[in-house]
């Protein structure tokens, strides 16, 4: 799922996005994503203490904050999001440019310029994040890069090659985040990404990492044509 941040002052050029957010999921491309909307440049940046967003749209004359200086401030928080900015104005195109802005739309927003970025976006971002809170710093872990998920109690250890994540999340939260057909799930105790087992039995499944899991009761048959499939 793509989080998605709109930030500018008018309530009115907000309603206008989100009806050519619409528009773009109905007709060129949709996208499953989850899309937050802020009218002043703080509340995006209270919001990012706890959310990490894949694309940012920004009003460049928003408040005390304008577009420019707060994406100076994202980008010193998120080196990786894209960042589109709207404007009435031709004079920051250096400024946006040297921010690395996936594009520079101006007022009012023509749908094909806007479909035209969008697909900028939702091409090149072929990377799936599942953005999590550890220990108080946001993280964004691509999906391909989870080896499985286990239970601690009310905390989940998401297990990646060289390190993990433990955060306090339910595991069904987890996996409707995650959304891939790569991930099997066969209890509330544990998520497998099918992409990273070394070998099964009826007995075990063993992970790359040498993690030996108990083959689930009656789930071999099952985990075998995932193992098959995702093993190609």
């Amino acid at each position: 799922m793509y989080h998605i941040a709109i930030c500018d002052d008018e309530k009115k050029s907000i309603e206008e996005t989100l009806e050519l957010f619409d528009n773009y999921k109905e007709t060129v491309k949709d996208i499953d994503c989850k899309i937050e909307t802020f009218r002043t440049s703080m509340d995006l940046l209270d919001a990012m203490e706890f959310q990490a967003y894949d694309v940012y749209i920004l009003d460049i004359y928003i408040d005390e904050i304008n577009g420019i200086e707060l994406a100076n401030m994202i980008r010193k928080k998120d080196e990786n999001g894209a960042i589109v900015f709207v404007t009435s104005s031709e004079d920051f195109y250096k400024e946006a440019f040297r921010l690395q802005a996936v594009h520079y739309l101006e007022k009012p927003i023509i749908k094909a310029e806007f479909n035209a970025a969008l697909d900028r976006i939702f091409t090149e971002e072929e990377v799936h994040n599942l953005v999590i809170k550890d220990s108080g710093t946001m993280i964004k872990i691509p999906v391909d890069d989870i080896l499985y998920i286990t239970s601690e109690d009310h905390y989940k250890r998401i297990t990646e090659k060289d390190t993990s994540h433990l955060v306090r999340t339910t595991m069904q939260a987890l996996a409707d985040e995650i959304k891939e057909d790569f991930f099997y799930m066969p209890n509330s105790k544990m998520i497998i990404n099918m992409k990273h087992i070394l070998k099964i039995n009826k007995k075990e499944i063993i992970m790359e990492d040498e993690k030996v899991f108990p083959m689930p009761r009656g789930a071999y048959r099952t985990v075998g044509d995932l193992f098959v499939k995702y093993s190609m």
